[in-house]
């Protein structure tokens, strides 16, 4: 039995995870027949490495029902997020998060708004099935509430896949995301060039070093284009074309330890889409490149991304919905170009105490399009984002294992193609209880 528990305490956690993952080493509270102290452990650390790579899941699992002849481990996690607001300048419509390239001229007299929100909740289900077998598989399934923007309830599900011999299969955060090097952000939308693309997938992930890790799957094509459409076809029902071929993203990682990384992603996608003058498809290209990491140096962590691509703004989070992936080469009647796109993360944690900790994050994302014409989207290329920064600063404090209490200033510009300058300044507190 020493031997046992001695293995388990001393094996490295395989998973990458985020720095802020707290974590207990055991469950406190455990249901079934015959447990004992190496369940407690067991468990525990099946089921933390089965927990996403995100911020809203930096609580580790404290209960679990042990399934007879430990067949199964079950446990049941929540996050309740208690928010308010207050915006300045030109406020957003969206109290969970606020998006820079959504922000719009404010009306005269409505400068200034308080709003409320819980939409950053969310209830997670985590299952092991024949653990520390051959065949172990872990099944996660998390439904939250930020579904839409403003003070919408309707709950889905931003997690839902099963893990098994180093293979996901479900929908959770894109392969090219590395949710481990974000930093801590009150604001549910964050930082402005971060990933932000949940997708279908299918992966595969493994470690071939102790400390080198390597990560390939396919993903569900999700394109959002800017159509060219004729001066003739202008009032004819016009839609994209479906796309052909998954998206493959992969990457490299290099652990130092169980938090602090390096890692390099790319992704490579193929465009379909239709040519109205020519009058059949095309394709174009899409690739992107990504570095990111995160180094613990004493009290200190810092968090740092870079990412540049063509024909992947599906990818990053301000460019989403925006009809980017794709844009009329007003050159060429018909033909659609990938615009190049980059932007950057820095952050810098400091914590001051084990229970307290400060944040602050400066972000920029910059967009190279040629001016174009469409009648797809609704949106000019003036009003289309060319560059946006996004800096925030925060302070954390936990209360104790279930309650985290903080508060945060946000300020986020947008410059459009239209030479247009608009910004917005929000500070929020939130109130936090997870389990």
């Amino acid at each position: 039995m020493m031997a046992l528990l001695a293995a388990i305490l001393c094996e490295p956690l395989m998973a990458q995870q985020h720095p802020n993952h707290r974590l207990g080493n055991r469950l406190n509270y455990v249901v079934g027949t015959e447990v004992n102290i190496t369940d407690s452990i067991n468990a525990y650390k099946l089921l933390y490495e089965n927990i996403p790579q995100d911020k809203d899941f930096l609580n580790d699992p404290i209960f679990a029902i042990i399934g007879r002849r430990r067949v199964f481990y079950f446990s049941v996690g929540a996050n309740l997020k208690l928010g308010l607001c207050y915006d300045w300048g030109n406020p957003s419509d969206n109290p969970q998060g606020m998006s820079v390239a959504e922000i719009q001229k404010a009306a005269p007299g409505d400068t200034h708004a308080f709003q409320m929100t819980a939409q950053s909740s969310n209830i997670y289900f985590n299952i092991i099935g024949f653990p520390n077998s051959a065949n172990q598989a872990g099944l996660f399934l998390s439904l939250a509430l930020d579904g839409e923007p403003g003070n919408s309830y309707k709950v889905h599900a931003d997690n839902a896949y099963l893990r098994w011999r180093g293979f996901t299969l479900g929908y959770t955060s894109s392969l090219y995301n590395d949710k481990a090097a974000d930093p801590y952000t009150i604001d549910g939308h964050g930082p402005i060039a971060s990933g932000g693309h949940n997708n279908i997938l299918i992966s595969y992930q493994k470690f071939i070093t102790g400390n080198i890790r390597l990560g390939i799957g396919i993903e569900g094509p999700t394109t959002d284009l800017s159509t060219y459409i004729p001066d003739h076809l202008k009032d004819e029902k016009l839609r994209n074309v479906r796309q052909r071929v998954p998206d493959i993203p992969l990457y490299v990682t290099y652990a130092f330890n169980s938090s602090d990384h390096i890692r390099l992603s790319a992704i490579g996608r193929l465009l379909t889409y239709r040519n109205h003058v020519a009058n059949r498809n095309q394709n174009a290209l899409g690739w992107g490149l990504k570095l990111t990491g995160a180094a613990t140096f004493g009290k200190s962590v810092v968090y740092a991304m870079t990412q540049a691509g063509k024909g992947i703004s599906s990818y990053i989070q301000e460019n989403r919905n925006l009809g980017l992936d794709l844009v009329p080469d007003m050159s060429r009647p018909g033909h659609l170009v990938e615009p190049l796109s980059w932007g950057c993360i820095l952050g810098l944690q400091y914590n001051w105490k084990p229970n307290v900790f400060s944040t602050v994050v400066y972000s920029y994302m910059r967009n190279y399009i040629n001016p174009f014409t469409h009648a797809s989207t609704g949106i000019k290329y003036t009003d289309q984002l060319r560059y946006g920064q996004y800096a925030l600063a925060n302070v954390m404090y936990r209360l104790n294992r279930l309650l985290l209490v903080g508060a945060e200033y946000l300020y986020g510009q947008k410059n459009t193609f239209g030479r247009e300058t608009l910004s917005n300044n929000r500070f929020s507190l939130q109130v936090a209880v997870s389990f």
